[in-house]
């Protein structure tokens, strides 16, 4: 019998949209359903004729009461919640053995809220994890936070593979090295950190370079630094920009699990961090969290070839790990776990389909 899974997310866009695209490619022998609110002006992929789609325009609370119509007309084997407003449906949706939630970073990871709202996303992930459910988890960090939450459920980790395979594109290295950074220009990518950087940086031989596009006043300040912003690029422009690249410097405040580090690391791009808990969980060489740590991070990548190539080891690492087969094995293993783990039964931690 073919497995049926039902995708639900109440913002469908960017970096969740991807890892519902990557999921539907690799388990093509899986019957999927997306139900939907779309994030206007952030579609990245399209979907097979195979998968059935229904978009939702109205309010949240609306939102939650056609998903619970649909569960119950439908009886998909699995209900699988993407992002932290989706998975509040964990609270009204009837009973169903198989609820997987993916958190794409949890919300009190958040830094762009104050201390007392984080408090309350935690509170509230917590007593929504009271209900049996499998975790797929898409960085160890965010793996950990959720067997804090309730050990009683299974956390599987599965990473997001870059979505290029094959060789990378043939590279026109610019004349002066780029640091690049890939990303919408918002909160959570910390521009604001990436412009310092590029500030403390001076005077130096290389360009910082910003590919993507969002908020006006942070793409200003980009700006004023001395960064190129790019503004969005088609996806094999993109491709043609890193394989040129010299090094990927992320700056993101929080994270989950970022499909834009894994596509530089598979293009053969060293990538270093801001040391946030979930970049370091990863794998990811930590740069510190300062402009001025990350500046000097940058100037030690160029003026030690030693500490470039254990940079390139590491990145291309974390790239050999992260395949969409690895991924395909893990996410069956998270279905196969919502489905059959007992109510009361130890979690088992599996990564990449194994024990």
């Amino acid at each position: 019998m073919t497995l049926r899974v039902l995708h639900v997310t109440e913002a469908l866009g960017g970096g969740v949209q991807s890892a519902i695209a990557n999921y539907v490619d690799e388990l093509d022998d899986v019957d999927h359903t997306i139900f939907a609110r779309d994030r206007a002006g952030q579609s990245t992929s399209e979907w097979p004729s195979r998968v059935r789609r229904e978009s939702y325009t109205g309010s949240l609370p609306g939102f939650f009461v056609r998903l619970v119509g649909k569960v119950r007309q439908e009886h998909p084997d699995v209900v699988h919640l993407h992002s932290s407003f989706a998975g509040v449906a964990r609270a009204v949706l009837p009973h169903c053995d198989g609820l997987v939630y993916s958190p794409h970073c949890y919300a009190m990871e958040r830094r762009d809220v104050r201390r007392p709202v984080r408090w309350a996303f935690a509170a509230a992930e917590f007593l929504l994890a009271r209900r049996r459910q499998a975790i797929v988890a898409v960085s160890p960090r965010e793996a950990s936070i959720s067997e804090r939450l309730n050990h009683h459920n299974p956390a599987v980790v599965v990473l997001n593979p870059s979505p290029w395979e094959g060789s990378a594109p043939t590279a026109f290295p610019s004349t002066v090295p780029e640091v690049v950074m890939v990303g919408r220009i918002q909160a959570q990518k910390d521009p604001q950190l990436f412009a310092a950087v590029a500030r403390a940086a001076r005077p130096a031989p290389w360009r910082f370079v910003w590919v993507g596009d969002g908020d006006p006043h942070d793409r200003a300040e980009l700006e004023a630094a001395g960064v190129e912003v790019t503004g969005w690029l088609p996806p094999d422009a993109v491709r043609q920009r890193l394989a040129g690249a010299s090094l990927y410097l992320h700056t993101a405040a929080w994270e989950g699990g970022p499909v834009s580090t894994i596509e530089a690391a598979a293009l053969g791009l060293p990538v270093i961090a801001r040391g946030i808990p979930s970049m370091r969980s990863l794998g990811y060489p930590p740069a510190g969290e300062t402009p001025e740590e990350l500046a000097y991070a940058v100037r030690r990548y160029f003026g030690e070839p030693g500490l470039a190539s254990s940079v390139a080891r590491a990145s291309a690492s974390i790239a050999e790990e992260a395949t969409k087969p690895a991924m395909a094995a893990a996410l069956r293993e998270a279905y196969a776990s919502a489905i059959s783990t007992p109510r009361h039964g130890r979690a088992r931690r599996a990564r990449f389909g194994t024990g």
